[in-house]
């Protein structure tokens, strides 16, 4: 049966049960993982927590959830909310990473119009808070004319749901772009600083890190402190060995002391390197105070694909050599299946 909650914002859920992990300092005494409390709510916010049925003589309504449990609102730190509901139009043909961008793409192309982004972002929002999410960070294709159509959705959208959803954008484009269209590149960052975004910037290649990239990355950081703006890539999206540009972020955060936040999403690739090399690359997260996200469901159904066969990850036997600043670089890789 549906629970009530009264109007007035000030109410007790009582015989709630609580995850432990997410209870701080609790004295109630746990039971398999979880903390039975009385939830005390004042003015719709958390105020006291008590042991069941012990402090209720305020006379404030009671709500019993009856041994529910009881979660913090979800928080999606990474989506695509002008990606998504083009499946029924233009569906991935193979399920491949590739299909995937190819799709995307071509109904980019063909229908990213206000109205539509708009559309969809709306109905994403709708089936998200019905789902429990309170806060979501949107990536938002930032590319060509696209960036001057999403990004005031986006702004719009982000007022509408002020108060129910809170609501965080960075922007998508090719992280080259920081060197080789300095006029694209400046009217990101200027879309980025009017609307209170993030920079982005995809930052996987398919070939071993280069000057180039390193060059690109040195200007995003250098063009995200000038905006006091925080950076948020799309990382080594790829079941390539070769693609290994996640210690790059963080050498460049320390060599430009960036003085913002940075998040590294998906770094896949990470896992086909060797203990060593991952152990050295996390050591460098730490130090830059990268936070990385990871994105299990989506990249255990993109990549490695193969017809006849579940997905897996390729065993790997890296050859490294020293690059002109002492990093090593994988110049081949023996993949077995």
């Amino acid at each position: 049966m549906p629970l009530t909650i009264p109007s007035t914002g000030d109410y007790i859920l009582a015989n709630a049960r609580l995850p432990e992990a997410l209870v701080v300092g609790a004295s109630m005494l746990p039971i398999a993982g979880f903390v039975s409390a009385d939830l005390h709510i004042a003015a719709g916010r958390l105020a006291a927590m008590t042991r069941p049925q012990t402090s209720r003589s305020d006379g404030a309504p009671v709500v019993d959830v009856r041994d529910g449990i009881v979660l913090p609102r979800f928080v999606d730190i990474h989506t695509h909310l002008d990606k998504g509901h083009i499946y029924a139009r233009n569906p991935n043909p193979d399920g491949t990473f590739l299909g995937a961008r190819t799709a995307t793409a071509a109904d980019r192309e063909a229908n990213w119009s206000a109205d539509d982004v708009a559309k969809r972002m709306d109905f994403a929002l709708r089936s998200a808070i019905a789902h429990g999410t309170g806060a979501i960070r949107t990536h938002i294709d930032s590319i060509f004319g696209q960036t001057a159509i999403s990004w005031p959705v986006f702004a719009e959208m982000r007022e509408t749901w002020k108060g129910r959803i809170a609501l965080q954008a960075a922007a998508l484009f090719p992280i080259e772009w920081a060197i080789d269209d300095e006029a694209q590149f400046k009217t990101i960052v200027e879309t980025v600083a009017k609307h209170g975004g993030s920079i982005g910037g995809l930052t996987f290649m398919g070939e071993p890190p280069s000057n180039k990239l390193d060059r690109a990355l040195d200007r995003a950081m250098q063009a995200a402190d000038a905006h006091g703006l925080d950076l948020d890539f799309h990382v080594d999206e790829s079941d390539s060995a070769h693609a290994r540009t996640l210690e790059r972020i963080a050498l460049s955060a320390l060599r430009m002391k960036f003085k913002g936040r940075i998040v590294a999403g998906h770094c896949c690739s990470l896992a086909l390197q060797s203990d060593a090399d991952r152990t050295r690359v996390i050591e460098r997260l730490g130090e830059a105070r990268i936070a990385v996200v990871s994105l299990p469901m989506c990249n255990m159904y993109l990549q490695d694909r193969t017809q006849g066969r579940t997905p897996r990850w390729r065993g790997v036997t890296p050859v490294h050599e020293l690059d002109a600043a002492g990093i090593p670089v994988l110049v081949a890789s023996d993949n077995t299946r």
